[in-house]
């Protein structure tokens, strides 16, 4: 390896913050020292209580607590939650004391005009139904990641928002990192060539089981909690902080941690991504035998375990979709492989010989000051307030958060159905493939489609 393509070493693999250990520290950002400092001008006064936002909560759990401690004061006043377990919502006020609980059912809170802004931070199947609900009662939106269960969900979404005009940004929070700016920003100046290939390593989904069924417990509606999903007994651990494991509601690791290293890594890529796109199940290994890409055990999680997922641009540039990268030296995090050199980054690290070269040529700040649309750095809840009363399109927008995250989506399709796509992005379809395209849409239950 010559001295311009060599990257200083991993001393040993690392592992990547839990996403909840992540959050915990890195949403500090606002306010100190966190995951990444922000300038003191950022910071700057409390708006105005006139400019202050009126928000709703919907889905009051781990992530929802954490936005209400750390990242919505002062800019957003919390005035409404909703969950579908009153017992998570009557906990919630402990740290949103003002808000008032409506209830289970979130178009309560839809239909009050005092409601500027909602942070939907539901499991994941609830995500698209809610957003789209509340783009069309004249709501501006922040949703948790990803923003979709479904190829499909995300057409309904671009849609929704070609039709009400509204704001919508997506809690894909390393967008707002200056290290993944600085990492996008660097792929796609060209100063290094072309990007060749980026690998990124998310961790592996948990096997777990068998669960035993419960009775439902008192407070908590099991069934507008499935919602689109189809009516089972109540397992606790198809519940709250561990839906992500289960098909069902999640798309394992591919939609987690895919949803954030994937964007990234699209997000430098850049033109280089565009096209059709062939996707390669290496490897892949579930904790449940599969039968027709459907899991045949109800009482254990469900979700990939282990993958290696291939993904051929058309113009040449390779995305690996990875568990672990241990013979790369890591565990979590993102490898841009260009021409002229390759370096890494993750929450925390940037490093490799084109990083240490920016201290001799630094980037022009423009390349990364139009990653964020002109605005300075701030934090990521800081970006939406701004794109809200500018009405401006957010870091984070639908639009390229829906392409990046149908990767996701078809390579799960692929590793259930057992076989590569050919997903072609212009027409949403994979090619010669009537079974996988099937799959581009869930099965949803009446009274719960997203359409």
């Amino acid at each position: 390896m010559s001295d311009t393509t060599r990257m200083r070493p991993v001393a040993s693999p690392q592992r990547g913050p839990s996403r909840r250990d992540f959050h915990k520290t890195t949403l500090l950002a606002a306010t100190a020292g966190g995951w990444f400092s922000l300038p003191q001008s950022d910071l700057g006064a409390a708006p105005a209580v006139n400019d202050r936002l009126t928000a709703a909560v919907i889905g009051c759990g781990g992530m929802a607590t954490i936005h209400a401690q750390h990242q919505l004061e002062p800019h957003f006043h919390i005035a409404a939650i909703c969950d579908v377990d009153q017992t998570r919502a009557e906990a919630y006020r402990a740290v949103a004391p003002d808000a008032e609980v409506v209830g289970p059912d979130y178009r309560d809170v839809l239909e009050r005009d005092e409601i500027d802004v909602v942070f939907v931070t539901t499991p994941d199947h609830w995500h698209a139904k809610i957003t789209v609900d509340a783009l069309r009662a004249g709501k501006d939106v922040y949703c948790e990641k990803p923003l979709t269960f479904s190829v499909d969900e995300g057409r309904v979404i671009e849609s929704t928002l070609a039709a009400t005009d509204r704001i919508l940004q997506v809690g894909t929070q390393q967008r707002s990192d200056p290290n993944f700016q600085t990492a996008v920003a660097l792929a796609r100046s060209g100063r290094l060539g072309a990007v060749r290939k980026v690998t990124v390593a998310i961790g592996g989904g948990p096997a777990g089981g068998p669960f035993a069924s419960r009775p439902v417990p008192s407070g908590l509606d099991w069934n507008r909690w499935l919602g689109q999903a189809t009516m089972t007994e109540y397992i606790p651990e198809r519940c709250h902080g561990n839906f992500r494991w289960w098909y069902e509601y999640s798309g394992g690791k591919l939609t987690d941690w895919g949803a954030h290293h994937v964007d990234i890594a699209m997000w430098a890529l850049g033109t280089a991504a565009k096209g059709k796109v062939r996707i390669e199940v290496v490897r892949s290994e579930h904790p449940v035998p599969l039968r027709n890409g459907q899991p045949t055990q109800a009482d254990r999680y469900n979700t990939a375990t282990s993958f290696d997922i291939r993904c051929r641009m058309q113009g040449g540039a390779e995305l690996i979709i990875r568990d672990s990268a241990p013979d790369l030296g890591f565990e979590n995090g993102i490898l841009i492989e260009c021409e002229g050199g390759r370096y890494f980054v993750n929450r925390g690290k940037l490093t490799g010989k084109p990083i240490e070269d920016l201290s001799q040529q630094d980037l022009s700040q423009a390349l990364t000051s139009d990653l964020r649309g002109g605005r300075p750095v701030m934090s990521h809840t800081r970006h939406f307030y701004e794109c809200v009363h500018r009405r401006q399109q957010p870091i984070s927008d639908a639009a390229s958060h829906v392409r990046h995250l149908n990767l996701c989506h078809l390579a799960n399709i692929g590793q259930r159905l057992g076989r590569d796509v050919h997903w072609d992005p212009e027409s949403r379809s994979v090619i010669d493939d009537p079974e996988a395209n099937r799959w581009l849409r869930r099965e949803q239950r009446h009274g719960f489609e997203v359409v």
